[in-house]
Parts: structure tokens; C-alpha cells; sequence
């Protein structure tokens, strides 16, 4: 058994290979415990590139004002919220301009396919 605080000191940087702008990660469980289980934390604004799983992802929503979508739909999430993302699916996820967001992401094992596509991007001309 394992017990492990969720703490904000313990997120660590996420970088820019997956994420524009500040966000920080703490990781939770990992593959060797069969489960892949992360706390994230986006500043405002901050949102991953557009990517997808090769398993489902669960992502479970505890503070501030999120995004989560896919290339065509967009939901604005809350504390208390739930996302399931099939496999497979392109998505991306961060906080709104205005609002921190935090969330849990929980999923099997298994590969990431990652774009550098800001899906906030301005289209280019």
C-alpha cells in the first residue's frame, strides 16, 4: 500500500515539450505500479499540445477553471468534474485566460502521441 500527499511543492516543471506555457507536474503512481496516476497544474492559459493514448484516460478535475477537447468540441470543467478520453482520441486540455486548473490524470500504461499543435494557436494566413 501506498499513501501520497497531493502537494503543490512536490509538482515539479512540466517543460515545453508537451505544454505551452507554466505548468508543473506531480507524479503520483507510475507504469511499474500499473497504473499511471499524476497530479497537473496549468497557470492560466497554460494547455498541452494536441495529443492522444494508446489507453483510456481519466482525468478528475479538483481546482480552478479548465478546458478539455478534442478537435471539434470544447468543455469548460470544474472541480468535481470527471473527463473519460477513449483511447486513441486527439485532445488536449489546460486552463481557461483567466483561472488556474488542476487535475488528476489517471490511465493504464501505455504510449502518448504527441503534436506540437497549439490548439489555441492563431491560424496561420
Amino acid at each position: 500500500m501506498k499513501v501520497i500527499e497531493i502537494a503543490g511543492d512536490a509538482a515539479r516543471p512540466g517543460g515545453n515539450e508537451h505544454f505551452v506555457g507554466q505548468v508543473a507536474i506531480q507524479p503520483i503512481l507510475g507504469g511499474a505500479d500499473g497504473l499511471a496516476v499524476a497530479v497537473v497544474r496549468f497557470s492560466p492559459g497554460a494547455r498541452t499540445y494536441l495529443h492522444s493514448h494508446d489507453v483510456v484516460q481519466v482525468l478528475h478535475c479538483i481546482e480552478g477553471t479548465g478546458i478539455l477537447a478534442t478537435e471539434r468540441t470544447r468543455y469548460t470543467v470544474t472541480p468535481g468534474m470527471i473527463v473519460h478520453v477513449p483511447e486513441g482520441e486527439l485532445h488536449w486540455h489546460g486552463a481557461t485566460e483567466d483561472s488556474s486548473f488542476v487535475h488528476v490524470s489517471i490511465r493504464l500504461p501505455g504510449e502518448s502521441r504527441w503534436t506540437k499543435t497549439d490548439p489555441l494557436a492563431p491560424a496561420a494566413d
